[in-house]
């Protein structure tokens, strides 16, 4: 492996990003990219945010929010069917599909942009669940998705 390359960015919640690899690679990029390397360097308070945010997913808080997080995602697979069902008597003749995810990001396969985009708009008029569709040609064409995320702050009542 010549590098690997580590980003600050979404889970942390913070921005930037390191470069980790041999020493040799190290003293090359300082030597034939200073460019790059200073011109991207991050400033003080960013590294500071960066450790915090680490120190916290790391620490107790991390692991509680994740074990909440993780008890959303069991809850919400154990019980969307329910919710499919319901999807299917709104919108008679449309297919749902749930893929496979053990993240807190979910994803219900609704083919077709205008078909995810008004199931989107009823789930978050009528249900009040702030849903985004996921459309072509982000996607491949006929797996356009509505995008469910779980979090930590959600309760039980959010998710039934």
């Amino acid at each position: 492996l010549l590098c690997s390359i580590h980003t600050f960015g979404k889970a942390a919640g913070c921005h930037g990003a390191v470069v980790a690899g041999s020493s040799t690679l190290i003293s090359y990029l300082v030597n034939y990219a200073r460019p790059f390397v200073y011109s991207t360097a991050l400033p003080p308070h960013s590294l500071i945010s960066i450790r915090q945010a680490y120190e916290s997913m790391m620490g107790p808080v991390g692991e509680r929010r994740r074990r909440v997080v993780f008890r959303w995602v069991r809850l919400f697979r154990e019980e969307i069917s329910d919710g499919i069902a319901a999807l299917k008597e709104e919108f008679p003749g449309m297919d749902f599909e749930l893929l496979p995810s053990p993240s807190p990001i979910q994803a219900v396969v609704v083919p077709g942009n205008e078909r995810c985009i008004s199931v989107c708009q009823y789930l978050r008029n009528v249900g009040k669940f702030d849903v985004y569709p996921i459309r072509t040609p982000t996607v491949a064409k006929g797996k356009e998705r509505i995008r469910i995320i779980l979090h930590s702050h959600n309760e039980e009542k959010d998710i039934h």
